[in-house]
């Protein structure tokens, strides 16, 4: 019996398709070390994160209420002061502790304010650089039905430096903003 031999050809052929289909599996890991390697390495270069400054609240003021001009602004623009002077006198923005979503959440603010919200009014006074007013209104279910559990208090201070002191409570409160009743005695609505 006599061997047969190949076509050298052949025996090239076949070693250089094994070649190519080796060279394009080695090919493609090696992107794929590439890729793994840069996103290695832009995590270890991305810029280092510090840890964020504990929000406190300002000076005087109760915890719950720290950190409040990160929350939900109601006003566009800052509130002027109203002509002839009001209660809370100065430039006014007023926050509350909701999202959008859950004030209004098909686009239109909805009412009464769901329990456990606070709306803040901070007011800068005529002529000053600083927060000289926060008026803080709390709802809280049970703790005044005649005025759709609403807390009132307003605190008040005369530097920048200086500690927020109680100025109203409730009572004093009432009777201004149960004028706005219908949209639950929050005078700001949501823009």
């Amino acid at each position: 019996m006599k061997m047969q031999t190949r076509n050298p050809l052949f025996s090239l052929a076949i070693i250089l398709i094994t070649c190519l289909f080796f060279a394009s599996c080695a090919e493609k890991q090696l992107e794929e070390l590439i890729e793994q390697q840069d996103e290695e390495t832009t995590l270890d270069t991305a810029e280092p994160t510090q840890p964020e400054e504990p929000v406190v609240a300002l000076p005087g003021l109760p915890a719950d209420v720290a950190g409040y001009t990160q929350w939900l602004k109601l006003n566009a623009e800052p509130i002027p002061p109203v002509p002839g002077g009001d209660p809370h006198n100065g430039t006014k923005n007023v926050y509350v502790n909701k999202t959008r979503e859950d004030i209004a959440p098909n686009g239109e603010q909805q009412f009464p304010y769901p329990d456990g919200s606070i709306v803040i009014k901070e007011a800068y006074r005529p002529g000053k650089d600083y927060v000289g007013l926060i008026a803080i209104m709390r709802k809280k279910a049970g703790v005044d039905p005649d005025h759709n559990d609403w807390e009132f208090i307003e605190y008040v201070r005369n530097a920048p430096d200086a500690d927020f002191s109680v100025i109203a409570k409730d009572g004093v409160c009432w009777g201004c903003h149960a004028r706005v009743e219908d949209i639950d005695y929050v005078f700001t609505e949501l823009e």
